[in-house]
Formats: C-alpha cells, structure tokens, sequence
C-alpha cells in the first residue's frame, strides 16, 4: 500500500493487472487496490484554464474601472473581437472586463466524477490490501 508503478499489462478477464513498482518489482494486484495517479506529462504542472463561457473566474487586475479586483464570479459572454467580456459577478451585478482583468479559476472536480480508466502504461498508486502479499 502507498507503492507507485505503472501497468504492465492485464492478466484476466477481471482486468487485475501487473505493475512494475518503482523498486523494479513487477507484482500482480487486484483492480480493486490500484488507483491511477493523474497525468505528470507536463512537468507536474497544468497550463493555466481557458477563459470560456460559462467558466468561474476571478478579476486579477485593474484595467476596468471600479475596484473589482478579488472579486469572481462566472464568464457570461465576450463582448467583441477582442475578447473581453461580461461576468456575472457572485453578487448577482453584470460587468463587462478587460480579458486581462479576467483569470478562469480551475474547474472543481465532480464529486461523481469517474476515476481515470486503467489502460497500459497508466501511472498508478497501491490504495488498497485486497491483494495478499
């Protein structure tokens, strides 16, 4: 439990599968205790949120007049060519912003959200102890 490896390959109909543990290890386990681990393709680090309809956002800067910056609130609609848009902000007001007083904020992951699908070459973590051993 805790160990981390990368699927080698799916050893029965139940889709149990082989790891190769960090340590060189290649150990077979239960679906049930494997976890994938999320993406590190990118050096561990996600490029920033795009601005889009209906996204949450947070005014960073101060290029619009009228002190809104620390406020969020959600993109309801660009406005022209440009890109800047309208935010309906947490306190019910509309304003139109500058985009570069505009940052999208991160999407809160779904409680019901599905876990990562285990394929090959899938980066995992040992969560459970159903596997002896």
């Amino acid at each position: 439990k805790g160990s981390k490896g990368e699927v080698v390959r799916f050893i029965d109909a139940s889709n149990n599968m082989e790891i190769k543990l960090e340590n060189g290890q290649n150990v077979c386990f239960y679906k049930e205790d494997v976890k994938t681990l999320p993406d590190v393709s990118l050096g561990g680090a996600s490029a920033a949120p795009e601005l889009k309809v209906g996204c949450k956002v947070e005014i960073v800067g101060s290029l619009t007049p009228g002190g809104y910056k620390g406020s969020k609130g959600e993109l309801t609609r660009f406005i022209d060519v440009h890109n800047n848009c309208e935010i309906k902000l947490d306190n019910g007001q509309l304003v139109s912003f500058y985009k570069d007083d505009v940052k999208a904020l991160p999407a809160l992951p779904s409680a019901v959200a599905a876990p990562a699908p285990l394929t090959i070459g899938a980066h995992v973590e040992i969560v459970g102890s159903l596997t002896p051993g």
